[in-house]
């Protein structure tokens, strides 16, 4: 199949409406943006699980997306009839200056993701071999199994399910590690601290400490480290070695552990205190263990929502920045 750039575009693919839909639809349009951050903050400071708000959000982008995606597919359909896919195929490699949604559609159309693609040593010249072959081993798989005739609806599946699986892993990269480390500047700003006076972040290894962390607070004696880590309960050995990063007096602060979990002892030996997030209070149990070690006076957070609701909103947008 060959295409051609700058080829007529027969096929509508609404992509605007498409980033509409996000954009006013979604409980976090913009999960990155302040006042979503100051929303999860708020949720992780009151010991909820803040994946039950980031899973919605990712829920409400996959309708959007699957319908969407059955639009373009409606589309393709009543103007190629058959050769549905190879056409659309080839308009959207016949595009000069594809939008992220178009490139993303492509691949999904091959029933990859980008990263598939890349890991299978897939090349954009491949593209309409790939989609060839697969068209044909389709057909010869449904034709054994004696079910001809859903070969179209099926590949509508097929799409949604790649467009699922890009969607999950990039929010969930995304959010995770940026949550982290605006949750953990967020609960210092508030005790007080000051960036790059009392407390630090992002500290790099170098020829006195051969591990990085996240952040590093200023005590009477020097520096103690603090690692968060907002991982499932089943990653115990995540939190081990973050308590090997942080050292004596270090600070490990978490989602949740398993019931089984042995990390509790591990940090006893290693003098470390860990911190537990899910249905806990973690500014006062950090507050509690800087107050004898810092060299300032912390302010004592309030322990009633509507108090930490407003020091939330009073964070500006510099400290709710993701980190660099």
């Amino acid at each position: 199949m060959k295409h051609l750039r700058g080829c007529k575009i027969n096929i509508q693919f609404d992509v605007d409406k498409y980033r509409g839909w996000l954009r006013k639809n979604v409980t976090l349009s913009d999960p990155l943006s302040p006042e979503s951050l100051k929303t999860l903050v708020y949720h992780l400071l009151l010991g909820k699980n803040y994946r039950l708000l980031t899973e919605r959000n990712t829920k409400e982008k996959l309708f959007a997306t699957y319908i969407w995606l059955t639009d373009v597919y409606n589309k393709a359909k009543e103007e190629y009839g058959n050769d549905w896919r190879e056409k659309m195929l080839g308009e959207l490699l016949g595009e000069e200056r594809p939008k992220k949604e178009q490139k993303d559609l492509t691949f999904w159309l091959l029933g990859l993701t980008q990263k598939g693609a890349v890991n299978l040593g897939i090349a954009k010249n491949d593209y309409p071999t790939v989609l060839n072959e697969v068209i044909g081993y389709c057909r010869k798989l449904f034709s054994e199994m004696g079910v001809d005739g859903r070969e179209d609806n099926t590949w509508l599946l097929m799409m949604a399910g790649s467009a699922t699986l890009n969607i999950r892993g990039s929010q969930k990269a995304k959010i995770g590690k940026t949550l982290e480390k605006v949750f953990l500047r967020a609960m210092l700003t508030i005790l007080g601290l000051e960036e790059n006076e009392t407390f630090w972040m992002n500290i790099g290894r170098d020829i006195e400490v051969e591990r990085e962390a996240d952040a590093e607070v200023r005590t009477r004696r020097g520096r103690i480290r603090i690692e968060v880590g907002l991982i499932a309960p089943g990653n115990q050995e995540v939190i081990e070695d973050k308590i090997s990063r942080v050292g004596r007096n270090g600070i490990v602060i978490f989602d949740k552990l398993g019931p089984r979990s042995r990390v509790y002892e591990t940090a006893e030996r290693n003098h470390v205190k860990l911190i537990q997030i899910r249905n806990n209070q973690p500014l006062i149990e950090i507050y509690r263990h800087l107050k004898p070690l810092v060299d300032i006076e912390l302010r004592k957070p309030s322990q009633t929502e509507k108090e930490l609701k407003k020091l939330i909103n009073k964070l500006s947008d510099e400290t709710l920045r993701p980190a660099t």
